[in-house]
């Protein structure tokens, strides 16, 4: 191996499209990996973009070392990344979220985020459903190292394909810079305001598709409010329209409390934190999730979690969140009014909750990323013969 440094192409396919938690991750992943002052000469870190509004949502500083693909949908990142990888001559290639084809013989590192469509394919439309797992099982064949974000989808994986460990690696998400506050910035009362809210509020951050539970969460509110406990307003944030949430739509408009279940719809990233620091609690009781990032935003802002006790949230929560059962409404209700009007617990949750945050870093992410990058290619350097393991649907 020569003393060059080690190029290593990262596709950041969702960056751009407004997904949500994976284009998060791509975004604070990529800029992590492209600060100098830790990463060291021996690598150099080339993004790898499908779409140029993508440039948008990456840090000026770090555009210039992009690489734009050429437009050509799901179907051209497929078939062209690899062009791009020898034509840049990479020793390692990190996809982000999905692994293109024909990338010849570079060592190929590929993030999972979670199974969702394997455990809940009725909550994907069909089409969808297929497609991840078409790619999914081709990831899994293809990848010489498989990276989870918990290590709750690592099991999953596990479980699912019997797969071994020693290609599973987990490397949890950090938290946004947004969002490293500690609970000092103050809430923008004029802006709220304006979206309709007023305090006191429960906050949920997502999305309506059919996992997130939003129809056990509206019960929960509507049990919490007959009772007097509480008299404030559910603040739903996120997108308003995504695949599959008529159903949960209609059971919001249906409620008793329509008025008072606020919908804001999808904000700009520089506003979210205003709902964070304005909010009484957060509450997440997905069915399934493959890290849960509201879980520490909001207990970056000092706010106590409700969440369900199961897959990854009480992995990323640990002993910071209130755990429920995410199918019973009733349990729901009652832990949020305890995290509400409990002020000693409070206290208690908050102290809690700044001290797990501090666990999860993206630099922390970036150099255990960077060590596994030095690793595949020290290896391919000195074996030429891949035989990935091969697992089958």
């Amino acid at each position: 191996m020569t003393n060059a440094p080690i190029k290593v192409a990262v596709l950041a396919e969702r960056l751009g499209t407004s997904a949500g938690g994976t284009e998060v991750y791509e975004r604070c992943l990529l800029t992590a990996l492209l600060d100098d002052e830790f990463r060291g000469g021996d690598i150099r870190i080339i993004p790898v973009l499908a779409r140029a509004e993508a440039m948008d949502v990456l840090p000026p500083s770090i555009r210039s070392s992009c690489q734009l693909l050429k437009p050509g949908g799901k179907l051209g990142t497929m078939f062209s990344t690899g062009k791009l990888l020898k034509k840049i001559g990479a020793d390692v290639f990190h996809s982000c979220f999905v692994t293109p084809l024909l990338l010849g013989k570079v060592p190929v590192v590929a993030t999972v985020h979670d199974l969702g469509f394997l455990h809940f394919k009725e909550h994907y439309p069909r089409m969808l459903a297929w497609k991840l797992k078409k790619t999914f099982y081709w990831t899994l064949r293809r990848a010489d190292m498989i990276v989870t974000v918990s290590e709750a989808t690592k099991s999953d994986i596990l479980d699912v394909t019997g797969g071994t460990r020693q290609r599973i690696q987990t490397i949890h998400n950090g938290l946004d810079s947004h969002f490293q506050c500690n609970g000092a910035i103050k809430p923008d009362l004029a802006f709220l305001e304006r979206c309709g809210i007023r305090q006191p509020y429960i906050l949920y951050t997502g999305r309506l598709e059919p996992r997130k539970n939003v129809p056990v969460l509206i019960e929960a509110y509507e049990k919490l409010r007959a009772s007097g406990r509480f008299d404030g307003q559910l603040v739903l944030l996120g997108a308003t329209r995504t695949f599959m949430c008529e159903a949960t739509q209609a059971r919001i408009d249906r409620s008793p409390q329509r008025d008072d279940i606020i919908q804001p719809g999808h904000v700009p990233d520089e506003m979210v934190p205003s709902f964070y620091a304005g909010a009484s609690a957060l509450v997440l009781i997905s069915l399934y999730e493959g890290f849960g990032l509201p879980v520490l935003e909001a207990m970056a802002y000092g706010l106590p979690v409700v969440c369900s006790n199961t897959t990854s949230l009480p992995e990323i929560a640990g002993d910071a969140g209130l755990l429920v059962d995410p199918h019973d409404p009733s349990c729901v209700a009652d832990a949020l009014a305890r995290v509400v009007n409990d002020q000693v617990l409070r206290r208690e949750m908050i102290a809690k909750g700044h001290d797990r945050v501090a666990q999860f870093t993206w630099r922390r992410a970036a150099e255990q990323f960077l060590d596994l990058y030095r690793e595949l290619a020290h290896r391919h350097a000195h074996s030429r013969d891949r035989q990935p393991e091969m697992i089958a649907p």
